[in-house]
This record gives structure tokens, sequence and C-alpha cells, in this order.
């Protein structure tokens, strides 16, 4: 299925290098020897969550019957794309300025045409995921569940292995820093994917980041997912850092980082906070922050503080999306950040 995705609202290269980035930097700090006790059955592992997410969609696929997914109108291209990929037709579903969704609005649109559904906890938060969840499964939809920005969610989904869900996927890279690492949960399935040869493990320990050759045979109108790495597993590095990483210490960190940000930016003139303060269960991946003006994106980008925005949206006929694009930004907090660092974030929104 051709889908056409909105173009870019800013170029990076027209702004400094970021020296605050939305996720940490790689490290081995404040890993230990003692492996966790993480409940690995079931588990795939992948070089992104883009590829666990299409390998879920394969595996889930109907071979009698039309693939359809119900998909949230607010997302980034790594979530529609490993769909196109798979050969699905795609349909959308809206979201409110808190990134909810409307469960009559969502039931209505489960026809006997959609197949499969993805449910999205957005930058950490449930939203009412778990309702959509449930609506979904008694409709007797396969249902994946896109933990990207929760690892900790992602294992608890793993723990509980709840009826509603089908599969569910997230990324080490964004809660723990690691140069790369997409998890799958999928009960059932089991990816035999190749693992990198020396060479790339070393590289990318060195460097910190893995490079990713493109393609001649990728597909036109993916940009960002590439074919020949469905079947790449992820580094070693990045399997060692999720099995030996303190969870708890960094979720608390990320909570404590929040809180501190969001204190600073109750009563910004540049925008309001999604999230005013933090449920029980909620570990931040970054500070959703809703701008009044656009003009605050760039602002931010000038003082070197990078600021994500999902820009590159598919082009539905659902209105919320164009606003949410323009306006909703994501602020850094992860366990890395120093107090100076976001004593920056809140002064130039301030």
């Amino acid at each position: 299925m051709s889908v056409k995705f909105s173009k870019p609202l800013m170029d990076a290269k027209n702004f400094p290098s970021a020296q605050i980035k939305v996720q940490p930097v790689f490290t081995l700090s404040g890993t230990s020897f003692r492996q966790n006790a993480l409940p690995l059955n079931n588990i795939s592992s992948f070089s992104r969550a883009r590829y666990a997410l299409a390998a879920a969609a394969l595996y889930l696929k109907n071979t009698n019957q039309q693939n359809t997914v119900l998909l949230p109108a607010y997302h980034c291209p790594a979530l529609v794309e490993p769909f196109i990929y798979a050969g699905y037709n795609l349909v959308f579903y809206p979201q409110s300025a808190d990134l909810s969704s409307d469960i009559t609005l969502f039931s209505n649109l489960l026809t006997p045409q959609v197949s499969h559904v993805v449910v999205v906890r957005y930058f950490g938060f449930s939203q009412n995921a778990d309702a959509l969840l449930q609506v979904a499964s008694l409709a007797g939809k396969a249902v994946i569940e896109d933990n990207a920005h929760s690892l900790t969610q992602f294992w608890q989904t793993c723990v509980n292995k709840p009826i509603a869900v089908s599969a569910s996927v997230s990324s080490i890279a964004k809660t723990l820093g690691s140069v790369d690492g997409g998890l799958l949960y999928l009960p059932g399935f089991k990816a035999v994917n190749q693992l990198p040869d020396i060479a790339t493990e070393l590289k990318a320990f060195i460097s910190g980041s893995r490079s990713i050759k493109c393609s001649a045979l990728a597909m036109d109108d993916l940009r960002y997912f590439r074919g020949h790495m469905q079947t790449a597993d992820c580094l070693r590095v990045s399997r060692w850092l999720m099995l030996h990483s303190n969870y708890e210490a960094v979720n608390a960190k990320r909570r404590e980082n929040y809180n501190y940000l969001a204190n600073k930016l109750q009563h910004s003139c540049a925008g309001k906070l999604v999230y005013p303060s933090l449920g029980k269960d909620d570990v931040p991946y970054v500070v959703p922050f809703l701008l009044y003006d656009i003009k605050w994106f760039a602002k931010l980008r000038e003082q070197a503080v990078q600021v994500l925005r999902w820009e590159e949206l598919a082009e539905t006929e659902i209105p919320s999306g164009e606003s949410l694009r323009q306006l909703l930004i994501q602020l850094p907090c992860h366990q890395g950040l120093s107090t100076a660092e976001l004593d920056k974030i809140a002064e130039v929104l301030t």
C-alpha cells in the first residue's frame, strides 16, 4: 500500500549540533556483572524496535484474508513503515491533545475489515491504552502493544502475559542509551537473527553508534526501514546492557528529572505540559510539551538542545494530527542529564 508522509518542517542542518540530547549517551557506567532476572521467554531481539514490529506484523499476518491494521494517527514513520513492508492496508484512529483516544470512536473503527490494531503507550505514559487494548481484543483483533518508549512497561507485559496483547515491542536504546536494540514479545515465535560480526561490534563500541548501509533493494516508499536489516540481531553489548543495567536507578532518575523540569515549566510562557504530574507507574521517556507557538522549537534548537517532534505523519483526514505535528515537542529528561542541563532547557522556555 502506498502511503504519503508529510515533509519535515525543519532541517537539523540549520541548527547547531545538539549538546543536550533526548537519549542518554552509550555508557556501561552503573551496570553490574550480576544479571537481572528478566522474563526472557517468548522474547526475540532485533537491531531496532521497527524490525521487531515488522516481525510481529509478518508472523500475525492472515493468509486467507486481507490484512488491515488500525494505527494511531499521531506517530513516527517507524511505526507505519513496518506494516507497509509487511503488505498491510492502513487505517488510522485519532488522538486528543493528551494522546488518549475516544473509546466510542475507536470502537466504531473496529470494522470487520480491520484485522490488526496497534496501541501505543506514548512517551512512557499509558494514556487510556489499557482500555483500547481490551476493546480491540474483545472485537477479535490481533493487538500489538507499542512500548518503544517504556522498557519497564514492556517487561511488565512479559511477566503478566495479558490475553488482550498478541505481541509487544520495545526499544533498549531509548531507555538505556545502548547503541541499538529492539525487543519483541510474541508467544510462539522465536527469531533466528544474525549477530553482527566482531568488526561491527568493535566499531559500535568505540563510536557509540551502529552504521547501517543502505540497500539497493530498499523499497522506494520507505525512508527509515531497511529490509535487509529485518533479520539482524542487536549488538552483544546492547544485550549486555539490557541484562545488567540497574533499572530501579534508571527509572528513579528519569522520574526525578521529569519532576524537576515539570516544576520549572509549570508557568512557562512557551507552552504547557501534556502531563503536569507522573502517575505512580510512569517512567518517562521524555517530557511531552505542547507549544503555544512553533517559534519555540527553533529557539531550543538554536541553544543546542535536541528537541524531537514527529513531523513526518502519514497523511490522513484526521485534523488533530496536524496540530500535534507542529506543536507537540519532546524534551529530554533521561538519567544522564545534569541539573545544569535541565536548567538550561527550562531557561529557554520561561
